[in-house]
């Protein structure tokens, strides 16, 4: 196990507790439709009999191969409901998308030193990113089927449109992500994510370090993400909203250190902003990240 390389070593994820920490059923045995069920209750997630019915759909023998942990993300990412993305409609013409509210939670940062106003400004900032996907996505719509002829890559109008659209709607994807897991009780994290920060970085400690210089390194966000392609978790660094993202990594985390998250609470002082998100992780909503992940990590096999 490396204790300083940030990046965890390539650990199959079907595999035991006690060695990388991800608590999925025995795969090495056949089990009935309802123990799964239950490996998946112990996982913390509310089975309905929705859900029940739902699961049913999946083929038998792939959610045997997919385990407790993977069956309790498909669970989770439907209990989100409806995303605020909606997916394309009439083709390529996509629909328009709306603001989701803040939860209740995030305005529980107020012990730590982030304000609710810093919180409600901040948000009326995310609304903006959603107003401008909506507003490229017109534009591009009316654009109808692009002219090569009129493209370049110093400046053209599919150039600017689809550069700023990246940045429109990394600014909803990030903010989203960010609202979501702030305003818990932060400290050290349990469950499947204490155990896989530990294989990744050796330490809880070791995690906190590499985070926190990361994000006085950045210019605008800082990801934990998984990668299913080697399944490391690694601190991935962002000057903007759209950059840098790598394919086939699931954010778990995201820390936003653009002036606009902490200047109101904190002026310059960004490493005690830092200090203060890691008092307000809501570790649960990250937990709930990794079992996406993992399931997104299986079905990808």
């Amino acid at each position: 196990m490396q204790g300083d390389g940030h990046i965890a070593p390539k650990y199959p994820v079907r595999c035991c507790r006690e060695r990388c920490g991800f608590s999925v059923y025995n795969m090495g045995r056949r089990f009935p439709f309802s123990a799964q069920l239950d490996a998946i209750r112990r996982q913390g997630v509310t089975i309905t009999m929705s859900d029940e019915l739902e699961l049913s759909k999946i083929d038998r023998r792939r959610f045997f191969t997919m385990g407790a942990t993977a069956g309790a993300g498909i669970l989770a990412a439907s209990a989100l409901g409806e995303p605020a993305l909606a997916g394309p409609a009439n083709g390529s013409l996509p629909t328009k998308i709306e603001a989701k509210p803040l939860p209740p939670k995030v305005f529980n940062t107020a012990d730590a030193g982030i304000s609710r106003r810093t919180h409600e400004e901040h948000y009326e900032l995310y609304k903006g990113y959603v107003t401008k996907v909506n507003e490229i996505r017109g534009k591009l719509s009316d654009m109808g089927v692009p002219d090569p002829a009129k493209a370049n890559q110093t400046y053209s109008d599919i150039r600017e449109l689809k550069v700023e659209y990246t940045f429109a709607l990394g600014g909803v994807k990030n903010h989203e992500l960010y609202f979501g897991h702030i305003g818990g009780k932060g400290g050290e994290p349990t469950g499947a994510i204490a155990d896989a920060i530990k294989g990744a970085f050796g330490s809880f400690a070791n995690w906190k370090a590499d985070l926190k210089a990361t994000g006085i390194a950045a210019r605008g966000w800082v990801w934990l993400a998984h990668d299913y392609t080697d399944n490391s978790l690694f601190n991935y660094i962002g000057d903007a909203q759209n950059s840098f993202p790598v394919w086939n990594a699931t954010p778990l985390l995201g820390l936003d250190v653009y002036e606009h998250a902490y200047f109101i609470d904190f002026g310059r002082k960004r490493p005690d902003y830092i200090e203060a998100f890691f008092k307000v992780i809501d570790w649960d909503v990250v937990n709930m990240n990794l079992a996406k992940a993992v399931a997104i990590a299986n079905a990808a096999k």
